[in-house]
Formats: C-alpha cells, sequence, structure tokens
C-alpha cells in the first residue's frame, strides 16, 4: 500500500483508471474504516509470535535486508519498531545486516551475529541470497531461536532450492491460502477447489498468487454485471463502488483506489508428503483464516 500511495499522491493527475489490491507494511488504516483492525500491517502480523515467544529469547535481533528499494525501506522501519518493543537490535547503526544483491560470502556479519548472541532474526531480501546466508549460518554454528525473512520465505520453490532441512521452521507473512473460509469463489469454487484444480493441472504445490489472480478476475466480472457495460466511465465507477467478499477476502476500494488485503503468519514445516515441506497457517487474527498449525519454537537444529 505504501509504495501505491507514494506514486499516486506524487502525481499531478492521480491515477482514475488503475485499482490495486495490496497489503500494507506499516502504515495503520485511517480510523474508523473497514481495515482499521489487527492483521493489515506486516508490522502487527509479524509482532504476534514476538509478543508469545520473544520473552523466551535473550531479546537480541539481528536485522538483515538486501540493498535495493524494498530492502532499504524494510531496513529504515523494522528495526525501529524492534526497539520500541524492547529488543536490542544488533549493529543496525552501523547497517550490519545490509548488503548488496548478489553478495555471496556473509561470514563477516554471522560473526558478529553469533559474538552478540543474537537469538532472533528479522530479514527481507531475495530466496537465493537468503539461502546462501542460511547455509552459511549453520557451517559456521550459528542457531538463532527464531527466523522471519520476508520475500526469500514465501514461495515453494524458492526454499526447497535451499537444500537439506534449511527450510525447517523459517517463517514469513503470507496473504492467500487455500484454508481460507466465506470467501466464495465463482460458480461454487472455494479457495480450496481452486487450490485441487491447480494441483490437478499443474501437478505443483500450492502457489499463492492463483488466489490473488483469481480475486481480480472475479471483482473486474463482477464489475462488467453491474455495469452493464464494457463502457469505460461506468465501468470505472463500478470498480469504484465494489464491496464484495471474493476467494481472497472482501474487496472494498479507498479513495486512493486501493484494497487492503488481510495479513496472515506462516512457517515451513517438514511433512511426510512427496512435497516434504509445507508453509501452514501459524498464526491469523483474521476469524475466517484458520491457524493450521503450532508454531515450532526453538528452531530444531540436528
Amino acid at each position: 500500500m505504501e509504495a501505491w500511495l507514494g506514486a499516486r499522491n506524487e502525481l499531478a493527475q492521480p491515477f482514475e483508471y488503475t485499482w490495486t489490491w495490496g497489503f500494507a507494511i506499516a502504515t495503520p488504516a485511517p480510523p474508523g474504516t473497514y481495515w482499521d483492525k489487527p492483521g493489515y500491517t506486516i508490522l502487527d502480523t509479524w509482532k504476534l509470535p514476538m509478543d508469545q515467544y520473544g520473552g523466551q529469547t535473550n531479546k537480541k535481533v539481528g536485522v538483515l535486508a538486501s540493498d535495493e528499494p524494498d530492502g532499504r525501506g524494510w531496513y529504515a522501519l523494522f528495526p525501529g519498531a524492534l526497539k520500541d518493543w524492547g529488543y536490542d537490535v544488533i549493529g543496525v547503526e552501523e547497517n550490519l545486516g545490509l548488503f548488496p544483491l548478489g553478495t555471496t560470502d556473509f561470514t563477516s556479519i554471522i560473526n558478529e551475529w553469533k559474538a552478540n548472541d543474537v537469538e532472533i532474526l528479522w530479514g527481507n531480501c531475495p530466496a537465493t541470497e537468503f539461502g546462501n546466508l542460511w547455509r552459511q549460518a549453520r557451517a559456521l554454528g550459528f542457531k538463532p531461536k527464531m527466523a522471519f525473512i520476508g520475500r526469500a520465505a514465501m514461495f515453494y520453490p524458492d526454499v526447497t532450492a535451499w537444500g537439506g532441512d534449511l527450510p525447517l521452521g523459517v517463517c514469513a507473512e503470507r496473504w492467500w491460502d487455500p484454508s481460507f473460509q466465506n470467501c466464495p469463489g465463482i460458480g461454487g469454487t472455494t479457495p480450496q477447489s481452486l487450490f485441487e484444480r491447480w494441483v490437478e493441472d499443474t501437478g505443483q504445490p500450492l502457489n499463492p498468487p492463483i488466489g490473488w489472480g483469481y480475486q481480480q478476475m472475479q471483482v473486474i466480472i463482477d464489475a462488467i454485471e453491474r455495469a452493464g457495460t464494457l463502457d469505460k466511465e461506468a465501468l470505472n465507477k463500478a470498480l469504484g463502488e465494489t464491496d464484495m467478499q471474493t476467494i481472497d477476502y472482501r474487496v472494498k476500494f479507498d479513495e486512493n483506489h486501493s484494497n487492503q488485503k488481510p495479513l496472515f503468519f506462516c512457517q515451513w514445516h517438514k511433512t511426510n508428503t512427496p512435497e516434504v515441506w509445507e508453509f501452514p497457517t501459524v498464526f491469523s487474527q483474521h476469524d475466517d483464516i484458520p491457524v493450521t498449525a503450532e508454531f515450532i519454537f526453538p528452531i530444531p537444529y540436528d
């Protein structure tokens, strides 16, 4: 949401024919709006397990991020929040943990975390970089109790490419899952049946963007039906009046043409299935997004 607001509000003529589905990083919703409640920012979603398990650590945190716009924005924001919550963020003043894309040797960063007895990792970077860091952490004997890693830990092909048991216990937020309840699709389609069709047609494990993409088509079709025409003005007006429950939760646009998505917290677990790894929901603040597994704490290292 923040990137969308920045782009739209800098224009002399804000977008009028463009609409977005997205999530907020840390910006609270305007008071009194539908989204003005827990579970609509990454910040409060990641705080849930910290509130429950952070007291069972020494509260020393290592932060990491790739040095590009997404990582830079994350690195500028989250260490301050962690300090406000009473955590000791190691080396943030020296930009410890902020590294260029393509970095392959993280030894100096990891050794500094080890020297300071870091027990929690918070990060945001591509999967390849984190995979390299995580393998080197194991080799150097660095074993934090919790690891929350945005971007890198979100998709099955990425985490399985790390190899071995490296995905186990790593966490991130998520924005769609087949377990969603009371989220209707078209013609009787449900989140679970959409997922089953995906598996049947592709032979691949879950890819969460299928729910997001389906939702967008669902909303466009609904707007066309309500407008009763393909006239651009009528159709744009109908989109602006959207307020419907979809396969990916409620869609209702604000004055900035933005619809905020609910977020929940997931963790990689090892299974006995052919896929080996799954990413179940371990924390949720939404009635229709059920918790489907227990949080693993601390991360087991065998």
